[in-house]
């Protein structure tokens, strides 16, 4: 019998879930879209204090830390949202294998964030941004890295 498995493909703004990849029809993908939109962004932009971020003594003023980067603080919570949905179904026995796309910074969020039970099922993950394949396209362009992927690995 074929695992079932699940791919998440994915930007910082928008995640593709492809479900059911040992099925020959397959389902539609589950698309999410970060409810951030960049909202740490804004908040730095606009003067105003940056959620998560202390302020200023006195003055109000937004203060971050050099290495403070409100873009990837929405794409870290988007992360943990996209992981927090995929780990429900794991839990929930949709799926036993995990294969991830994503753009490289992404991936590396992805990889920070991916919590255990996951990254026991998680069976590769490609630093490859394939997000606005049309849906044919990119389902067979999964299913055929995911195949190499398992011939490599069986050689």
């Amino acid at each position: 019998m074929t695992p079932r498995t699940w791919a998440l493909v994915m930007d910082g703004m928008r995640a593709r879930i492809l479900r059911r990849l040992d099925s020959v029809d397959g389902e539609d993908p589950v698309e999410m879209v970060s409810k951030a939109a960049s909202l740490h962004l804004r908040d730095s932009l606009a003067d105003r204090p940056v959620r998560g971020f202390s302020t200023d003594q006195g003055n109000g003023h937004a203060v971050t830390e050099p290495d403070d980067d409100p873009i990837r603080h929405d794409m870290e919570e988007f992360a943990r949202d996209t992981l927090s949905y995929l780990e429900a179904h794991h839990r929930s026995d949709d799926f036993e294998r995990l294969a991830i796309f994503a753009a490289p910074a992404m991936l590396g969020v992805l990889r920070m964030e991916l919590p255990a039970g996951l990254k026991r099922i998680l069976m590769m993950d490609s630093p490859l941004n394939l997000i606005s394949l049309p849906e044919r396209e990119l389902r067979d362009r999964v299913l055929h890295l995911i195949h190499e992927n398992d011939n490599h690995r069986s050689t």
